[in-house]
């Protein structure tokens, strides 16, 4: 029994030292659980802090944007800087970046309107002037294009400023450069300009400039390439006008101090005098200065925009081709043309050229027949050819087989 009671009180030890440890090792976890959920909490509001900071920085943002801060504009330069700016673009001229510059200086002083005429007009009193984009220029260019993509010179961009800016002020110192500009090239751009600003108010004007400029005997003396065609440009102002009261004097400056034709002046008498134009060529053809075919080709040309229309035409340009001081290339070329020289369009023939085509065929067949030598006769023979089909295409009739 005594044994019995002794176990009983070594199992109650034991149970009650289980009790002990056990709840200690609860209270430890209870402790840690404490302490992470503690770590968690502080972490968790440290999180939804740094989201709040978040979310106001980004409303900060989204008001400042909705309006901002008004930023300082950098003034803009004065006409007369801006051209300081151009000229400065002298000393590297004809490159993209400087092209791209003056395009875009031109383009602020168009933006200042009429308050950039002064200083244009006291750039152009002082004649200077910069080559830009001269590529059209580079090969032989008889005519100005209807506008540039590009200017040529800085007086070219200028001449263009004005027109955009427009009004009477603007007009007025383009006018002013037709009386005092020397070259060609620009009055003739300055004539066209001023026409299409104010239709036929400058015309005697431009005239009276471009007819003492022809009759100047001063030479233009310039390297740029705007230069080149310097009178051909003069005629075109009188061209442009219509005007013919410079036809004698165009007469007589036909033939050059070289012995070849001042092609401009007989442009201008073809294009103002049409057929009236003929007598002369075929006089000034007999001239002793010409000596050689290249110098009389062009007078014979003229004539044949006229062959099948008109007797003296004809007549003229049956000499011409069997004349044996032109080249046998001139003769041919004089000959096959006849399917092309004085039609409006070949491309597009209609009724109206009709009479035209039958009569060089009538005198195709007249001549051919006594053509001066093999080469004359071979260019009848493709002529012929080709005036058949031309017939044939307006009369819906095939040509004969032959």
């Amino acid at each position: 029994m005594r044994r019995v009671l002794i176990l009983l009180m070594v199992a109650g030890v034991a149970s009650a030292a289980v009790l002990i440890v056990t709840t200690r090792h609860a209270a430890r976890q209870a402790a840690q659980l404490a302490e992470r959920e503690a770590a968690w909490q502080a972490e968790k509001a440290e999180l939804e802090a740094a989201l709040a900071r978040a979310r106001e920085r980004a409303r900060e943002a989204a008001i400042a944007s909705a309006s901002p801060v008004p930023q300082q504009i950098p003034a803009r330069l004065s006409p007369a800087e801006i051209i300081e700016k151009l000229q400065a673009l002298k000393m590297s001229a004809n490159t993209s970046r400087n092209l791209r510059q003056a395009v875009y200086w031109l383009e602020e002083l168009t933006q200042a309107g009429s308050e950039a005429v002064p200083a244009i007009r006291e750039f152009l009193a002082r004649y200077e002037d910069l080559d830009l984009d001269t590529s059209w220029f580079q090969r032989s260019r008889d005519r100005l294009p209807p506008e540039f993509t590009l200017p040529p010179s800085l007086r070219f961009g200028l001449f263009d400023v004005l027109r955009q800016i427009g009004g009477p002020e603007a007009e007025r110192v383009l006018a002013d450069v037709l009386g005092a500009t020397g070259r060609g090239v620009e009055l003739a751009y300055v004539a066209r300009l001023l026409q299409d600003m104010a239709p036929d108010k400058y015309r005697d004007q431009a005239l009276a400039a471009a007819r003492a400029l022809l009759a100047s005997t001063t030479t233009l003396n310039s390297a740029s390439p705007l230069d080149r065609n310097h009178r051909d440009y003069l005629f075109s102002v009188l061209v442009m006008y219509g005007d013919t009261g410079f036809a004698a004097e165009a007469h007589a400056q036909l033939v050059r101090a070289d012995s070849q034709i001042d092609r401009g002046a007989l442009r201008y008498l073809f294009q103002t005098l049409g057929a009236q134009a003929v007598p002369i060529a075929a006089q000034t053809y007999q001239s002793p200065l010409l000596t050689n075919s290249a110098g009389k080709e062009p007078l014979a040309r003229l004539a044949l925009n006229f062959v099948g229309a008109d007797a003296q035409a004809n007549e003229f340009y049956e000499r011409a081709i069997n004349d044996p001081i032109l080249t046998a290339s001139h003769r041919k070329n004089l000959i096959e043309d006849l399917n092309q020289d004085g039609f409006a369009d070949t491309r597009n023939l209609t009724a109206r050229d009709l009479p035209l085509i039958e009569n060089r065929i009538a005198l195709i067949e007249a001549l051919a027949p006594h053509a001066l030598d093999p080469v004359n006769a071979a260019a009848f023979k493709e002529a012929y050819k080709d005036l058949i089909n031309m017939r044939a295409k307006v009369t819906g009739v095939p040509p004969p087989v032959r």
